[in-house]
């Protein structure tokens, strides 16, 4: 089942300013890998040695930072 996070970055189109989002190399995997599989926070976790909350997190941190990169480009 994908978030509300998940919803909102399909809906703002998000997805496309991941290259540009100031997040570390790891972390942009994290959210590219979520982005493109049906698996869930805790999966992802137990593949990069974290916490399904940590993963929400990063993913949380991303359509954050990836939306006021959209609103700040788009003006």
């Amino acid at each position: 089942m994908k978030s509300i996070y998940t919803g909102k970055i399909e809906e703002e189109g998000l997805a496309r300013y991941l290259p540009h989002v100031n997040m570390s190399e790891r972390d942009k995997q994290i959210v590219r890998f979520y982005l493109d599989n049906e698996i869930t926070y805790r999966d992802i976790g137990i593949r990069y040695g974290i916490s399904g909350e940590r993963v929400r997190q990063i993913i949380e941190k991303f359509a954050r930072k990836a939306y006021h990169f959209k609103r700040k480009n788009d003006l």
